[in-house]
């Protein structure tokens, strides 16, 4: 009789079926997507109600005062900017208090002449006088261009078009352009310094005009103001805009944990689908085509 010996079972590699995870990521991803839709929600109602310009009541009363222009003993200067010398020849002292209805925006492709880096950056609209005491300021439509304020309102809306300017602004200083920045649409300011016409060294002949009077229109009807000093008497709807810009930040962080959780679960897939060792079934009695099986395997004859 024939006595075989079983050779010892080997591993084998084996794959497990494909699979779903079950995880407490798939609950997280559905809750951070009912965090985002809410944050939509309240970004869009934000953007909507900021900037919303105030009512009558809620003026500073310096904002009814006409602004303040009176002759000017400066003389001509210069100063260095982004390497570059700007001349400016000085026309009046100049002093404004009003209300923001509107701004040019430098970050729009529709504004090329503007950047962070440009001596003229943001233009303000401002009203002021009897337009804030109408009730009606609400109804008349602002619009900011590169150079422009435009306005329109339907026929028989109370303004006064020479109780408006737009207002370039220059400044030599670091701290002012900043402030100049953070004005927003409904702050009620107050603005001090002087006109003046100004020239970059690379224009030639070509100087930017201050306009002289408060009842001209079309172009060279804007004032450029050398400002000194920048004051926000009364700040427009803080909140909305705090509301508006923390909802952008959450989104954009809420965004950053969804992804993360989609790579974590398809980290942890890849895991349990690679190859691993298992036993693979019975092995033959014996080797094929070898009666004595291999070497060592433990086969006797008797």
């Amino acid at each position: 009789n024939l006595a075989v010996a079983r050779r010892p079972e080997s591993p084998a590699l084996v794959r497990t079926p494909r699979q779903t995870l079950p995880s407490p990521l798939d609950g997280r991803r559905r809750a951070l997507g009912f965090v985002a839709l809410t944050l939509v929600g309240l970004c869009l109602l934000a953007w909507l109600n900021k900037g919303a310009l105030p009512a009558p009541a809620e003026m500073d009363p310096a904002l009814l005062a006409e602004p303040r222009q009176e002759p000017t003993q400066r003389e001509p200067f210069e100063f260095a900017h982004e390497g570059r010398t700007v001349r400016v020849r000085p026309v009046a002292e100049y002093e404004l208090w009003g209300l923001v209805v509107s701004h040019n925006n430098i970050e729009s492709i529709a504004d090329i002449y503007h950047d962070s880096s440009s001596v003229d950056t943001k233009d303000l609209c401002v009203v002021w006088g009897s337009n804030l005491q109408s009730g009606e300021l609400g109804r008349v439509e602002f619009e900011s261009g590169p150079w422009t304020c435009y306005y329109r309102y339907p026929q028989g809306v109370r303004f006064v078009g020479s109780e408006m300017s737009n207002n370039h602004l220059v400044t030599d200083s670091d701290e002012l352009r900043a402030a100049l920045d953070d004005i927003r649409i409904g702050d009620q300011i107050h603005v001090k310094g002087a006109l003046v016409d100004y020239q970059l060294d690379d224009w030639r002949d070509f100087w930017r005009r201050s306009s002289r009077v408060r009842t001209d229109g079309g172009n060279g009807a804007c004032e450029v103001l050398y400002f000194e000093e920048l004051e926000v008497l009364v700040s427009g709807t803080p909140v909305w805009y705090g509301l508006f810009r923390g909802s952008l930040w959450l989104l954009a962080a809420v965004g950053g944990l969804f992804l993360h959780s989609i790579w974590i679960d398809s980290m942890r897939l890849a895991k349990a689908a690679r190859p691993q060792s298992a036993l693979a079934g019975p092995a033959p009695d014996i080797w094929p085509g070898d009666d004595a099986g291999p070497p060592g395997s433990g086969a006797t004859r008797s």
